[in-house]
């Protein structure tokens, strides 16, 4: 993990620090911590830290369960973890396009699932509700965390 996740530097022309930022469901909290009132960059450093992981410690986060249930803001298939994909096979001076409807989940930590139904084999609709069925079977047997 990324020992300095959530903090950013920010370097000012007399002065600079260290900013943190932390989202968790939703709510945001920030602080700024200069270099000047915390006695060089590293202790500033060393007080966004602490102050982050305080904050990471008190703030309750998404279970992936959660976070699979969010729709997002440039969905357009309706449905969570469902996408469809254009792919075009440059291999072919034709350059013929591919359409999937494409099902994706996480079944734990760190491990991404994916499946594929073609357009062209199953006909539009029915591509579409096989991966609907995908995603709801995949999500149902995600590990709760």
């Amino acid at each position: 993990m990324n020992a300095n996740r959530n903090i950013t530097r920010i370097d000012r022309d007399s002065s600079g620090g260290y900013l943190v930022r932390v989202m968790r469901k939703g709510k945001k909290t920030s602080k700024f911590f200069s270099d000047i009132e915390n006695g060089g960059k590293k202790k500033s450093l060393t007080a966004a830290k602490a102050f982050r992981d305080e904050l990471e410690s008190k703030m309750a986060s998404y279970t992936p369960k959660e976070l699979s249930k969010i729709m997002r803001s440039n969905n357009t298939s309706g449905v969570v973890g469902v996408r469809l994909v254009e792919e075009v096979d440059h291999r072919w001076p034709s350059k013929p396009k591919y359409l999937y409807w494409v099902a994706q989940w996480s079944p734990a930590k760190g491990v991404r699932k994916t499946k594929r139904f073609s357009v062209e084999k199953y006909g539009d609709e029915k591509a579409y509700k096989m991966a609907v069925n995908a995603r709801k079977r995949g999500v149902a047997a995600m590990q709760s965390e």
